[in-house]
């Protein structure tokens, strides 16, 4: 993938008109004659934001550099969790998470390492975690929990 379509695709998940995936499709649908589905990836909601984050911090990625072997090994790890978090971003909807172990499987079988790192990349990117982290920001500025004195000053002369 050239650089201006990542960004073009960047810029389209942010502008919530979601980020096309084709994949070849189950057996089922290609017993019927469907060969290829399209799946979109739009902007989680807070419930799928909550489960992709409490996935993504089971996996405890390290923050530094890692050989080629230590890289593997973290794949090999941490890959079906990488797949299911894009699953869930896939899914988007408390009512669809069941399938989310079905659909990961599939794109576990379909997807190539580099879309994979790409769609994973983007979800945990630009997943809303920005807003969540200004909201907070905003909240401890405003100070709202802290008791406010309603009573009139009075004037010393």
């Amino acid at each position: 993938m050239n650089a201006q379509a990542t960004e073009q695709r960047a810029a389209s998940l942010l502008l919530k008109k979601g980020v096309k995936v084709s994949i070849t499709a189950p057996l089922f649908l290609r017993l019927l004659g469907k060969k290829k589905i399209d799946l979109v990836i739009t902007a989680p909601t807070i419930y799928t934001l909550l489960l992709i984050s409490e996935k993504f911090l089971s996996m405890r990625i390290p923050n530094q550099e890692l050989s080629i072997s230590e890289a593997f090994a973290l794949y090999r790890f941490h890959g079906k969790t990488m797949t299911e978090i894009v699953a869930m971003a896939i899914l988007n909807d408390k009512k669809k998470m069941w399938r989310k172990r079905f659909l990961a499987r599939h794109l576990n079988k379909q997807l190539k390492p580099e879309e994979l790192t790409y769609l994973f990349t983007l979800i945990i990117a630009y997943g809303g975690i920005e807003d969540f982290i200004s909201t907070i920001r905003l909240m401890e500025q405003m100070k709202i929990t802290r008791p406010m004195n309603l009573s009139p000053e009075e004037k010393m002369s």
